[in-house]
């Protein structure tokens, strides 16, 4: 019997779902296979379209594209196939999903009940538990928490302690996801969300300096948790959980873009690159870039397809085999 591989990139949640961040959307992807791991993953869209849980299905082999839970049209063989549930500017902080307005956290976990008990009328209680105990569970978060929430608790909480206070609720959010049945869970770091083009533009002054405060905040987010997951994969008895560091690989590229074929790092592509993100980028904007690939953030949040394409490639060489 084949496994299942869910993954979240970027953004948050369960399963491995897309999100459509320019739409605004709560948005998901359902996987497909590699060799015998159907996959998942959530993040923003690119200017034809594709979004990051696609580059990651097709390099597992599993297609091209991934469906939606929400999605009205899904069918049940969509289901079978992997669903996401993760929902464009959503985080570990409840307040987080409350300001953005989209699916929290918490709800997410909801839908994922729900799928599960919609797989069971399908396939029957066994195979469901099966394809539930044996999937991949990526979850992406943390980004927005750190980039806009933390202003808005920062009378109650300095970078240390707002890290500590996102690693409690992450380290929550595993726990509750092992207790719904999932067994192989990877947990991807804060990125150096202080150098995105938006960070630059908003904290950077003049000369659009990367934000030491916010990067200060994801590292020390990234030093908790690391031995936090460590030990609740010995805790929970047959779990395989893994911290998938994000924060060097993309943070390397932005400080030696050349390395990587990029001339651009400090701006996106989309419109003047400078603070343009969701439906203010698209291909009507006549600022937008006409080489994507010169660029390593597509508008001011959201790496381009190439920029996907190094992390996932080098992420899934070092990490998959822990986690299947």
């Amino acid at each position: 019997m084949s496994r299942l591989v869910y993954i979240i990139f970027l953004l948050v949640v369960v399963e491995g779902s897309r999100n459509t961040l320019d739409q605004n959307t709560e948005t998901n992807a359902s996987e497909a296979k590699v060799e015998d791991f159907p996959g998942k993953i959530a993040t923003g869209r690119f200017s034809d379209g594709r979004v990051p849980s696609d580059i990651v299905a097709e390099r597992l082999g599993i297609a091209e594209a991934i469906p939606a839970y929400l999605n009205p049209k899904l069918k049940n063989e969509d289901l079978l196939k992997g669903i996401n549930f993760a929902s464009g500017g959503s985080g570990y902080d409840p307040l987080t999903a409350k300001l953005v307005k989209v699916v929290s956290l918490s709800d997410q976990l909801k839908y994922f009940q729900e799928y599960k008990e919609k797989i069971k009328g399908i396939v029957g209680e066994e195979k469901a538990n099966f394809i539930v105990k044996n999937s991949l569970y990526l979850v992406v978060a943390s980004s927005n928490d750190i980039a806009h929430t933390y202003t808005a608790r920062s009378l109650k909480y300095n970078r240390t302690s707002y890290a500590d206070y996102l690693a409690g609720f992450s380290s929550e959010f595993v726990r509750e996801l092992y207790g719904l049945g999932a067994r192989r869970i990877g947990v991807f770091s804060a990125v150096p969300v202080g150098c995105v083009p938006a960070a630059r533009t908003v904290h950077g002054r003049l000369k659009r300096k990367c934000s030491d405060k916010l990067n200060e905040v994801a590292r020390h987010f990234n030093v908790k948790m690391f031995p936090t997951l460590e030990a609740l994969g010995k805790e929970l008895p047959d779990s395989k959980i893994a911290f998938i560091d994000v924060y060097d690989t993309l943070n390397d590229m932005i400080e030696n873009p050349k390395n990587y074929g990029f001339e651009v790092s400090n701006r996106g592509c989309c419109g003047t690159g400078l603070l343009e993100v969701l439906f203010l980028c698209n291909k009507i904007n006549p600022f937008t870039c006409k080489n994507s690939s010169s660029y390593i953030f597509w508008d001011s949040y959201h790496p381009t397809e190439k920029a996907y394409q190094i992390i996932v490639d080098k992420l899934l060489g070092k990490y998959i085999k822990q986690l299947v």
